[in-house]
């Protein structure tokens, strides 16, 4: 098909509201294939799936790089596309073996390995379609990445279901989840990302320059992942898959938030970039603070829906033994309004192109969140899972703070 043509940018106010739609779309898939395998295939189904992504979900987060967020506040256009793409493949090569390396050394066999390495493989091709809305992104055509979410969710969906109803099995289901992204990226993503852009190479040092840059962030998204994750790990070996599933189920209600944080977040780091790039720290505060601000709501509003709603909606959503863990939700949902503010800041410091300092500070976040975790879980169950979630956040605000600081002090004009 011919090249499509870049299209100027729109507004931050439809950037946004088209982000929030393709987000909450997509974001709605993912709940539909939980609550899929839960209504298919019962808890111990449910919590193989949420330990297959919890396994595979930090190594392809560290693989990701966020390369996206390079591509996108690189205004002055450092490097070709076909530089950051090169990148982007040759990392995902990497993270599908090391997921396959972990699955071994973990000791994963038979039927629970399989998942785990259809569930990265279907993940790495998520990271291959975020290169190119990381060019997209730049172009501030938030409205095509989310024509493209809406259509990864609804095929990956439609794939996972009909696999799952036609055979019984999870890993049939997760591979046909990965065909159908494949798919979208393919007729989609490719040629719409790749539209306007140099896809030229300048070679492997160049490469080289991007990954090093990039790494740092790399690192990050691992650590967040990891922060997320730890405490499931704590789950599944101390409480078991059934208690791991229960988790997943009430803590993917946390989604709706974070749905509309990353929306608002992503259709605000190009203004927050270029805001940075201006060295105009006023507009840039101002426009972190309303950020904040926005996620502090969201997160009052979940909990006050899931103390009214919780026991019913988990009924809807599952199935009807999921009510007793109506409380978990609503906890969950509390400390996750602490992580939406954590994760507006986490955009505000990105677009200031704050890369290095986020590593030392996530990774004593997953420290506290580990730590939290393995003592908190044992003692306090499902409950000690969210105290850890809540404490890390906590960390991480604190850290996002002092970052926050040094970088407008680097923006204030020289005397």
């Amino acid at each position: 098909m011919p090249p499509c043509r870049p299209a100027a940018p729109v507004s931050l106010r439809s950037n946004f509201a088209w982000t929030f739609a393709g987000n909450a779309f997509y974001a709605a898939g993912q709940w539909a294939i939980l609550s899929l395998a839960a209504k298919l295939g019962g808890r111990e189904m449910l919590g193989q799936y949420a330990l297959a992504v919890a396994v595979t979900t930090p190594v392809v987060m560290l693989s990701h790089l966020n390369l996206r967020a390079v591509l996108a506040t690189d205004m002055d256009q450092r490097h070709p596309f076909g530089d950051y793409l090169a990148v982007r493949l040759a990392t995902t090569a990497l993270g599908l073996g090391a997921i396959a390396a972990i699955a071994w050394a973990a000791g994963y066999r038979g039927p629970l390995a399989a998942v785990i390495l259809a569930t990265g493989a279907a993940q790495s091709v998520e990271n291959v379609s975020d290169i190119y809305y990381g060019a997209m992104q730049r172009r501030e055509r938030m409205d095509r990445i989310a024509r493209s979410m809406m259509a990864r969710g609804a095929v990956s969906l439609a794939a996972f279901g009909a696999a799952l109803w036609a055979t019984g099995n999870l890993v049939a289901a997760v591979a046909a989840l990965g065909l159908g992204r494949t798919a979208v990226l393919a007729v989609y993503d490719q040629p719409r990302g790749s539209a306007g852009e140099r896809l030229s190479r300048s070679g492997w040092p160049t490469g080289w320059t991007i990954a090093r840059t990039a790494l740092p962030l790399g690192v990050v998204l691992m650590l967040v992942s990891l922060n997320t994750n730890l405490p499931r790990y704590a789950i599944e070996r101390t409480l078991g898959t059934l208690e791991l599933g229960a988790f997943a189920a009430a803590a993917s209600f946390v989604t709706v938030g974070s749905t509309m944080v990353n929306a608002i977040g992503q259709a605000a780091t190009p203004r927050l970039a270029r805001y940075a790039s201006e060295h105009d720290p006023k507009r840039f505060l101002r426009l972190s603070f309303q950020l904040a601000g926005l996620a502090l709501a969201l997160g009052a509003a979940g909990v006050l829906a899931a103390a009214l709603l919780g026991k019913l909606v988990l009924s809807l959503v599952y199935r009807p033994e999921y009510a007793t863990y109506s409380g978990v939700l609503v906890a969950a949902l509390a400390a996750a309004g602490l992580g939406y503010v954590a994760a507006t800041f986490g955009y505000a410091i990105t677009a200031a192109r704050a890369f290095n300092a986020q590593a030392p500070l996530f990774c004593a976040v997953a420290a506290s969140c580990g730590l939290a975790a393995w003592i908190l879980v044992p003692r306090f169950g499902l409950y000690g899972a969210v105290m850890a979630l809540a404490a890390a956040s906590c960390v991480q605000i604190a850290g996002e703070a002092w970052i926050l600081a040094r970088a407008l002090a680097a923006m204030e004009p020289a005397a």
